[in-house]
């Protein structure tokens, strides 16, 4: 079998009852996370383009777009609500294969159930296949998408969300064979983006799952695909990578759950900076740190992970706009030792020209890390050296979130309560987390889509 048809074979096969119960569980909070951060999403910078995208297609389907009165077609609805899942960078992450699943998989499974009408076990079901096909598509090459410039997340995400999809249309194996093998010329999603800060990036998992809806719309319809288009000679891994995929997390399908191993993110910012975060608010609140004791900040690094929080070094440390200060280490850590918190308004435009702020930025630097095991973890190391002489430090093995430091479910729902009350009345809130937490029992997923309508 090629790996796009063990893919094929698993999520044919899957079913509710063989999902256990702490997955079915796990998927849950993160649709209910999901649905938070698009909410908040849906009223900030990134909200206007949104509805103007809306206003030129809608009235075509009766699909919900997050905070929206106006309906759309499916692949519309997926498009715009995987871009609001992703805008502000507080997503979920699965760190082996340095992918954010849920802002791909949630809105797709979400916006093909609401079309069909389907209950929320099949719509569970399928969002399992998808993650734990992302998880193994990033895996399979762990750290090589982003070396050369690819987002792992925008790429592999499109065979995950055309797996999903797949499911939710009940396709079999030889179908969902042809739509992994058509969204294979539809996956695409480049970093250029660290560049200038601009936001393309935010609509990378949307474009992700639109375009595997739309491939496994024309599986559906007996449109063929390459079998081969995984490991084959012009195949994903061969063109996008220049090198054969490890094939050894394939072989644990149905085994080994990595939608686990998903780690939710209690910062809205770069998963590679939150460890370091950590660090930086245990040193401030163990030794009372205040910014004018600080002499200097050394942030010791995996290497992988430089060329995305790091460098260039003069927009880490002076960020230009908020999608630059989410992905620069300096001024997260630097945040994290003047205010305390690192939240939603840490990354706001008023706060990105706060002198202190910035001047504490300028004094962090960095060192490769050689014994790193990234991207086995993202961990954090932080040495500060004050003015008085002395020098503290403290390490994290990985940020909060993940397997190796889960956060407890009342934190989650607590973020989804803030987030979401950003957008709707706390009654409304209240309702979408009920039925959001009831998702395995929802006999039509349209009335969870419908709490989220402006």
């Amino acid at each position: 079998m090629t790996l796009a048809e063990r893919l094929a074979a698993f999520a044919e096969g899957l079913t509710f009852a063989d999902i256990p119960a702490e997955v079915v569980e796990s998927v849950e909070l993160r649709v209910l996370d999901i649905l938070g951060i698009a909410l908040a999403a849906s009223v900030s910078e990134v909200a206007p383009s949104i509805q103007g995208a809306l206003e030129g297609w809608s009235a075509r389907g009766e699909c919900t777009v997050l905070n929206q009165k106006l309906t759309t077609s499916a692949p519309l609805a997926i498009l715009l609500n995987g871009a609001l899942a992703h805008a502000l960078d507080f997503d979920d992450t699965h760190a082996a294969s340095i992918t954010h699943a849920s802002a791909v998989i949630v809105p797709t499974v979400l916006g093909l159930a609401e079309y069909a009408e389907l209950d929320g076990a099949t719509t569970i079901t399928a969002a399992v296949a998808g993650y734990e096909a992302i998880a193994r598509l990033g895996m399979a090459a762990p750290g090589a998408f982003h070396a050369k410039g690819w987002h792992a997340t925008a790429v592999c995400g499109a065979f995950a969300a055309a797996l999903a999809a797949g499911k939710c249309d009940r396709l079999d194996a030889a179908r969902l064979t042809s739509a992994l093998g058509i969204v294979g010329s539809f996956a695409s999603g480049v970093m250029e983006f660290l560049e200038d800060g601009s936001w393309v990036k935010r609509v990378h998992t949307g474009w992700a799952g639109h375009s595997g809806a739309v491939a496994a719309a024309f599986a559906r319809g007996g449109f063929k695909g390459p079998a081969t288009i995984l490991e084959g000679r012009f195949g994903f891994y061969s063109t996008f990578l220049g090198a054969a995929p490890d094939e050894r997390p394939f072989e644990t399908l149905g085994r080994e759950w990595e939608t686990l191993r998903v780690g939710f993110k209690p910062y809205p910012c770069c998963h590679y900076n939150h460890a370091y975060i950590d660090c930086a608010l245990a040193l401030r609140r163990e030794h009372d740190i205040v910014p004018d004791a600080i002499e200097a900040i050394e942030c010791v690094v995996p290497a992988g992970e430089v060329p995305i929080v790091c460098e260039p070094r003069a927009t880490k440390v002076r960020p230009r706009n908020r999608y630059e200060a989410q992905f620069s280490l300096p001024y997260s850590v630097a945040a994290a030792l003047v205010d305390g918190r690192v939240g939603l308004e840490t990354y706001s435009r008023s706060r990105l020209g706060d002198e202190t702020l910035l001047a504490l930025a300028s004094r962090v630097h960095h060192e490769v890390d050689p014994d790193s095991t990234f991207p086995e973890g993202f961990p954090g190391w932080v040495r500060v050296r004050l003015r008085d002489g002395r020098m503290v430090e403290a390490r994290e093995p990985d940020g909060r979130g993940g397997p190796a430091r889960p956060l407890p479910a009342e934190r989650i729902v607590a973020k989804f309560r803030e987030n979401a009350a950003m957008a709707l009345p706390l009654e409304r809130v209240a309702e979408l987390e009920q039925t959001a937490l009831g998702l395995h029992a929802l006999k039509d997923v349209g009335e969870l889509m419908h709490l989220g309508r402006g």
